[in-house]
């Protein structure tokens, strides 16, 4: 059997293994992730968000369209910040010690005295630039702003 048959025989597979863990040394993580803004939950089931329909997906931290899920896979975890930055239409960056998250082009800059960002793992604050993923976690993002 030549390399290219083995190749294509192996690639073929894939569609079928969607986000299973096909290597025991890749990352098979899953859990649920809430991001609020205002008292008002973010739809991350829209289609804009989601790995199928995003140009600048990753597989390191993803969503998938007909589920409320976030999925990790990759080789390491990823922490709650590099979470964020990875899905389309989000960003993450840190100002000195204040966390700024822009969803959908608006910026929530933690260093503005009427903002307020908190990221908690199982109803615990966290720092999310040093706070590594694992699977079955329950991530949830508060802002609040004086508006």
């Amino acid at each position: 059997m030549n390399r290219r048959t083995v190749l294509l025989a192996c690639s073929s597979l894939l569609p079928l293994a969607g986000c299973s863990m096909i290597f025991d040394e890749r990352l098979d993580a899953r859990g649920t992730i809430a991001i609020v803004v205002d008292g008002e939950p973010v739809d991350l089931t829209a289609d804009r968000y989601q790995s199928e329909h995003a140009a600048n997906e990753s597989i390191d931290f993803h969503f998938h369209e007909g589920d409320e899920y976030w999925y990790m896979e990759g080789e390491e975890p990823v922490t709650f910040a590099e979470g964020i930055d990875l899905l389309p239409h989000f960003g993450y960056d840190q100002r000195g010690t204040d966390h700024v998250v822009t969803i959908d082009g608006t910026s929530y800059d933690g260093s503005d005295p009427d903002t307020e960002l908190t990221f908690f793992v199982d109803s615990e604050t966290v720092d999310p630039t040093s706070y590594e993923l694992s699977d079955g976690e329950d991530l949830r993002l508060e802002i609040t702003t004086g508006e």
